[in-house]
């Protein structure tokens, strides 16, 4: 895997849009380069944008999400509203680019984050969710979370750590560095696990046993088993005599109702027969009468119908008589309507041609006056419209009152125009909206050009201040050079001094030393040192000088001589530094200045004099008086103009108010009412309703009065005929045989009364012979015995039987738990039996990696753990330096790690004996092996390396370059050095630079 682009956009304090190809230059010809800039400046967030785009996740926050953003105020730069983070790269399946961004709705809020991948090959997106997108990119590297910040980023202050805490914490920290946990949770696993084993076990031996005090002994439970099978019997003898019992109970039971429903059907026959005597007594006649009179019942009926229809007839003839009366009545009242209000004469012969004319003619008379009622109404509204601006309120009934204070106005008007005239002589002006643009751009240039020369005032003033400030500096440094020159003199003076007393402390020492061989020379014998059997000086001792304490003030008194020289240097080289940015920048500032004077002289070379002459404030307003005239001159012309239109149509209007009254008057003569149309409409419908009304009544009282004499004459045949016929039944009119006629329903519900009382006589006559011989045969069956007898004897037998089950049941109960509990003991058993065979596998497992913290496995996986990353380190750690190896330390050690120095002949010593430089080059071998460790699978071609190389010497740090250059070299990685270190930044000479500004905001910038 190997990343190939890096875009992203307001992340963190790194404000916009910002984009790193490590396939273009510079990145081409060096894979290896620095990423530099201050301390906050932004140079991890790099880091964190790649981490982003492609898990959601940052080292030093953790899995993001819209929540996290908004309530850790990270990610998202300062006051802006999106974000994106995107990370192009190339691995086995292809090259992809994954991206992260997040953006703020319209309401000020965070919307949800996004996550895409985006396939370059194939040219289109994934179709993933944003949730599924870290899963994918882990499938696709190779690497997930944990393992890519290991095996890309590498951190080194986890390392550092590492190397030198004792054996507890190590493992808990290579644990959390390599993700090893899993092993202890293994080890506590396998601990818990035959744990829970083996409590199943103990709960089924605690099962069987509860199970096996429940037992009964075998020959108690064949006794119950042999007392069941008797009550059984007994149940069935029981049970065949309560069905006989209960036999007899019924067909007892039985008889006494046929015999009471016997004697009730007796009782209902005998209530029918009465009923049907009594209902031939009370509705026979009236029913034999009206079956009599069925053969003349149709003509009995229509002659009812024609007296019905001649009493109709006679009652309409008589209402549409009352009608016509009305309608004459109401003819008479329209006839009136017409001569009061409209001047007509409705009974005329020509009265419809002359209504015609009439409607017309006002008509005529209404259309004109509307016409200039809507004339005056719109002059109305224009005049308003003129005179709103002059508060002149319109005077619709007496416009002349309005004429007058118009013209007025427009005289006033006259008189002002004619002032500003001979003033300003805008008579004169063609275009007065040209003159009014002309003013306001020369009103504008002469402001612009006052802005202009107070700038080029204050660029002057600057520069006389930063002249002064210049001459102030040199004057307080001038003695510096001289005063740094005595400070080198002095010190190389008490240099000099330390050295003579340095030589003769060695010399008194040096003489010290010979004292004790001259204490033990003896007469005779060879001197130790020359051989020499004289002994001259044996008894004389040189003098001694002890000078220790001037040494020590002469070194202090160097120190701080020194001390003061370095800040004096510091001071005169800030000084100078100070000195050469004021000299920079009075020279930009002369710059500015001859550029602002050149920009001066081009744009107001017309104006220079007015200005210099500092007249610009009487120019500025004269001129603004001048547009304030023409505004109110323009505005007064263009007032004239609607005066003298408004004056015009005041004339018009009084003259459509007088034409407007003549034509109401000539109205008002010919029609007296409200409103014309509706009322001549009305009288007109009135009138021409009457009379087609009248001319319907009248020919519909004489077809009447035909059908009258129709229906007389049919009724009188009809009567002639019927009368002799019920005669013969004993009737002497019409009416009375029609008073012995039943309605249909009535004869009907007759009828039917008495044709269901017949059926229900001959139904309960048949079921009174059933029931009768129902009751013989049930006579010879029945018991001897009561019914009470029989229903006590089956009680008894009753609670026999249940007693009987009882004590059947409870034995059952018995008998069924035994065979239950023997079958759950044999299957418990054999549940134990093969959990053993499993539990024996699990036992061995905790014995050998169990145990309740899980630290026995944890520490020996730990252990080769650590020997495998130390074997990689050291390999990693020849490349950087030849004098040491790291290796576990033994049991008579310190607990941290050892190095073994090789140029003192393989001592080991504990790695908190090293330097901080050398401590660095162990923990950097130990991150690169952690790399190699953690991508033993992938192969990882692009490695960021955070921090770490500020305790390192010029030397060692040149030799650890060598070093990543040659590992990029051989294995074509792209290596990143974060660092803020000067001299490394010198020796990478492509760098991505993180610069900061005064706002907090960083800035990118690629160097190469």
């Amino acid at each position: 895997m190997k990343i190939l682009q890096l875009s992203f956009k307001n992340i963190n304090s790194l404000r916009g849009e910002h984009h790193v190809d490590f396939t273009q230059s510079p990145f081409v010809q060096n894979n290896l380069f620095a990423i530099t800039g201050p301390t906050g400046s932004g140079k991890t967030s790099l880091l964190d944008a790649i981490s982003l785009a492609l898990f959601n996740q940052v080292p030093r926050l953790g899995k993001l999400s819209t929540t996290e953003v908004i309530k850790k105020g990270a990610i998202l730069t300062r006051n802006q509203t999106d974000a994106y983070a995107q990370v192009t790269y190339s691995c086995e399946s292809g090259i992809f680019a994954s991206r992260w961004e997040i953006s703020t709705a319209r309401t000020g809020n965070l919307r949800d984050y996004e996550m895409r991948i985006i396939s370059l090959k194939e040219d289109k997106t994934l179709d993933l969710k944003k949730s599924e997108v870290p899963n994918h990119n882990e499938k696709l590297i190779g690497l997930n979370y944990e393992q890519f910040i290991k095996s890309v980023v590498l951190a080194q202050g986890e390392f550092a750590k590492f190397l030198q805490v004792n054996k507890k914490d190590r493992g808990a920290l290579l644990e959390k560095i390599t993700g090893t946990g899993i092993y202890r949770q293994l080890g506590q696993l396998a601990y818990r696990k035959y744990g829970e084993l083996e409590k199943q076990i103990q709960n089924q031996k605690e099962k069987i046993n509860t199970f096996s005090e429940q037992l009964i002994s075998d020959e108690v439970f064949k006794h119950k088993k042999k007392e069941a099978a008797e009550k059984r019997n007994l149940k069935k003898r029981i049970a065949k005599k309560i069905d006989d019992l209960k036999e007899q109970i019924r067909i007892k039971e039985q008889s006494q109702a046929i015999l009471k429903n016997l004697v009730e059907t007796e009782n209902k026959l005998n209530e029918h027969n009465l009923k049907l005597e009594n209902f031939n007594k009370e509705k026979g006649l009236a029913l034999k009468k009206h079956l009599a009179l069925q053969a003349t019942v149709t003509e009995i009926n229509e002659e009812k119908n024609l007296s019905v229809r001649l009493g109709d007839i006679t009652k309409k003839i008589d209402s549409n008589q009352n009608s016509i009366q009305q309608n004459q009545k109401e003819w008479q009242e329209n006839q009136n309507l017409f001569q009061l209000k409209f001047k007509l004469n409705s009974s005329a012969s020509d009265f419809e041609n002359h209504l015609q004319q009439y409607k017309q003619h006002i008509r005529n008379l209404e259309s004109n006056r509307q016409k200039t009622l809507n004339d005056f109404k719109s002059l109305v509204n224009q005049i308003t419209f003129n005179l709103e601006p002059l508060s002149i309120l319109l005077k619709t009934k007496n416009p002349q009152l309005t004429k007058v204070e118009t013209v007025d106005i427009f005289r006033k008007n006259q008189v002002e125009l004619k002032a500003l005239e001979q003033k300003f002589s805008f008579d004169t002006v063609n275009d007065l909206d040209h003159e009014d643009r002309q003013i306001t751009l020369r009103l504008n240039k002469i402001r612009q050009a006052e802005l202009n020369y107070l700038r080029f005032l204050d660029i002057q003033k600057d520069i006389k201040q930063k002249q002064e400030e210049k001459l102030t500096k040199e004057k307080s440094i001038a003695s510096s050079p001289q005063t740094i020159t005595i400070a080198k003199k002095e010190i190389e003076k008490l240099e000099l001094q330390l050295d003579n007393e340095e030589k003769e402390e060695k010399i008194a020492f040096l003489q010290k030393k010979l004292s004790h061989y001259r204490e033990e020379l003896q007469t005779g014998e060879p001197c130790p040192l020359c051989g020499s059997l004289d002994h001259p000086f044996a008894n004389h001792t040189p003098l001694q000088k002890t000078e220790k304490n001037l040494i020590a003030s002469l070194k202090e008194k160097i120190k701080h001589h020194q001390l003061q020289l370095t800040k004096q240097q510091a001071e005169f080289k800030a000084a100078n530094e100070n000195l050469e940015a004021i000299h920079n920048t009075i020279q930009t500032k002369q710059k500015e200045l001859n550029a602002e004077r050149q920009k001066f002289e081009e744009l107001f070379s017309k104006d220079i004099n007015q200005i210099r002459a500092n007249d610009l404030k009487n120019s500025v307003k004269l001129l603004e008086e001048r547009r304030e005239e023409l505004k109110k001159y323009t505005l007064i012309k263009q007032q004239q103009k609607g005066l003298k239109k408004a004056i015009e149509d005041l004339n018009s209007l009084a003259k459509l108010l007088d034409n407007g009254r003549a034509i109401k008057k000539q109205i008002e003569q010919q029609f007296n009412g409200e409103n014309f149309e509706n009322e001549i409409e009305q009288a007109e419908k009135q009138y021409y309703k009457l009379n087609q009304e009248f001319f319907q009544l009248k020919s519909t009282q004489e077809s009447l009065k035909k059908e009258q004499d129709a229906l007389s004459i049919k009724h009188k045949n009809l009567v002639s005929v019927l009368i002799p016929q019920l005669s013969k039944l004993g009737y002497k009119s019409v009416e009375t045989a029609r008073e012995d006629l039943l309605n249909h329903s009535e004869f009907k519900e007759y009828q039917e009364r008495q044709e269901n009382l017949k059926r229900a006589i001959l139904t309960l006559e048949t079921s009174l012979t059933d029931l009768r011989n129902q009751n013989k045969k049930l006579e010879a069956n029945t018991s001897v015995l009561s019914l009470d007898e029989l229903k006590k004897s089956l009680e008894e037998h009753q609670h026999t039987m249940h007693l009987n089950d009882e004590s059947l049941n409870e034995l059952n109960h018995v008998l069924k738990n035994q065979t239950t509990f023997i079958e759950k003991i044999e299957e418990l058993q054999a549940e134990i039996k093969a959990q053993t065979k499993i539990n024996k596998r699990w036992k061995i497992m905790r014995d050998l990696i169990g145990d309740a913290t899980g630290n026995k496995f944890n520490d020996y996986a730990q252990d080769l753990t650590l020997s495998q990353l130390l074997i990689l380190a050291n390999k990693r750690l020849t490349h950087l330096t030849d004098r040491y190896k790291m290796d576990k330390p033994l049991s008579q050690e310190d607990d941290s790690l050892i190095a073994i120095d090789q140029h003192m002949g393989g001592q080991r010593r504990s790695i908190k004996t090293l330097s901080g430089g050398e401590t660095f080059l162990m923990s950097l071998a130990l991150a690169l092996a952690l790399s190699d460790l953690a991508s033993h699978k992938v192969e990882i071609n692009s490695l960021f390396i955070d921090e770490g190389f500020g305790t390192l010497d010029p030397e060692t740090l040149d030799q650890t370059l060598d070093t990543l250059e040659l590992l990029q070299a051989k294995s074509n990685k792209m290596i990143g050095i974060i660092s803020h270190v000067t001299s490394l930044k010198e020796r990478i000479s492509t760098q991505i630079q993180i610069n900061q500004n005064g706002q907090g905001y960083s800035s990118l910038k690629i160097i190469g």
